[in-house]
């Protein structure tokens, strides 16, 4: 269930990043890169709750590169360029090769009007990438890139959440976080279950959100390559 969208939950992100997330709970149609404006999914969506609590994580920890598996409306790309302009800037690098065919390009032209409009952030503020996210990644981590927060919210399958995860691991600095969405689903929080018992670089952190897992990183990844702990699927 989506929460609504009221100015005393939003406030604290500035006016600008409120407005357009109003408009977007409120399902108002959304300008697109056609110039022409189109309804939108309602389930397609973070909640409140779990996008403050993105923008929290990002500004807690002073974080200055995030990443993004699935931008779809933009949703929770406001609340993480919100997080960046707060901390005086940065890089939000989203990946989504559905972009322009399933989301009629609403996410990156609404979250370039943002950051547009933003005295903090910069061109290179926001930066959409239209690929499979196994490719992205592999990309990313080839040219030596680090993000402070990375949140996964893309194919929902086992096993392209949990490659999306070891991926972005390694791109994960010290104290960094990672944050899976979805958590009512079976496959999400098995991935989440393989996590806690198997990778022992990252601890868990308790968010408040029954719907999001996320850990942050503690140690580098020391584990033996035989190395597998048995888990639950839930």
């Amino acid at each position: 269930m989506t929460m609504p969208a009221g100015d005393a939950d939003l406030d604290v992100l500035g006016e600008n990043f409120r407005h357009v997330l109003q408009s977007m709970y409120a399902n108002e149609a959304q300008l697109g890169a056609s110039g022409q404006h189109h309804h939108i999914d309602d389930t397609t969506r973070i909640s409140v709750e779990e996008g403050l609590t993105l923008y929290s994580l990002c500004v807690e920890a002073g974080v200055t590169s995030t990443l993004e598996v699935g931008l779809a409306y933009g949703f929770s790309t406001v609340y993480l360029l919100a997080g960046l302009e707060r901390n005086g800037g940065g890089t939000h690098v989203a990946i989504d090769p559905y972009q322009a065919t399933d989301w009629h390009s609403i996410g990156i032209t609404t979250t370039r009007r943002l950051v547009a409009a933003s005295a903090t952030l910069t061109d290179e503020s926001m930066v959409l990438i239209e690929e499979m996210s196994h490719a992205a990644l592999a990309d990313l981590e080839r040219s030596y890139r680090t993000f402070g927060l990375t949140f996964i919210d893309g194919y929902h399958r086992f096993d392209d959440v949990l490659v999306d995860f070891t991926v972005a691991a390694r791109m994960c600095p010290i104290g960094g976080v990672i944050v899976l969405h979805d958590m009512w689903l079976d496959s999400i929080a098995a991935v989440a279950s393989f996590l806690r018992s198997n990778r022992i670089d990252f601890v868990e952190i308790d968010t408040g959100c029954e719907n999001l897992f996320a850990m942050r990183r503690v140690t580098d990844d020391a584990r033996d390559w035989r190395h597998f702990v048995d888990f639950p699927l839930r």
